[in-house]
């Protein structure tokens, strides 16, 4: 539990747990900007996709798969569950 907890202060020390309003202020493009670790986000390659739990838009990186390849969250909503 404790190194749960210390991973999520670790993102949102690093910003990736701000809210979709909080990154609009933060960066001129949220759209082009994964949610989570801020990196620009491609325009044919790693564009970016939606979470199905926060709906902020992430790269591949920031992504965790559940048991099927088409199902995932992003990091933080899955330690979150």
């Amino acid at each position: 539990m404790m190194h749960l907890k210390a991973e999520l202060q670790h993102l949102r020390r690093k910003g990736a747990l701000k809210v979709p309003s909080d990154l609009e202020s933060a960066t001129p493009d949220p759209d082009r900007t994964c949610g989570r670790c801020r990196i620009e986000l491609g325009r044919v390659i790693n564009r970016g996709a939606e979470c199905r739990a926060c709906r902020l838009k992430v790269c591949k990186g920031c992504r965790q798969y559940n048991f099927r390849a088409t199902d995932w969250v992003c990091i933080v909503c899955y330690k979150r569950m």
